[in-house]
């Protein structure tokens, strides 16, 4: 029944987001919002300049599923997950991740 839920969490409040893996593309409804950590800052300083440390919360589709490998494109830009675990098993199950800017040039 929290299955169903949560399908229509998504459907109403869910964006718009493609999974990419490989060659194929998942048209998916997912929660994505910033991650904020205080007494972090966003820019952090390394011997290669500054580094972004944006991080995203992803809450997504439990039929979807979302490994490191898996690129998600959200609002034009393409992130990368962190760590993305299956959470909620029996209940309420969906994904939960935590994504970053991907950074590397596309070949």
């Amino acid at each position: 029944m929290m299955e169903r839920e949560w399908q229509g969490i998504l459907s109403k409040y869910g964006q718009p987001v493609t999974l990419v893996q490989g060659e194929e593309r998942t048209p998916v409804r997912a929660l994505i919002q910033p991650a904020l950590d205080r007494g972090r800052d966003q820019e952090i300083p390394s011997p290669l300049g500054l580094g972004c440390q944006d991080r995203f919360l992803y809450l997504g589709p439990a039929g979807s599923p979302l490994d490191r490998d898996t690129l998600v494109e959200w609002k034009d830009k393409m992130y990368r997950a962190r760590t993305a675990h299956l959470v909620g098993t029996g209940v309420c199950p969906h994904w939960w991740a935590v994504l970053y800017p991907r950074e590397e040039a596309a070949l």
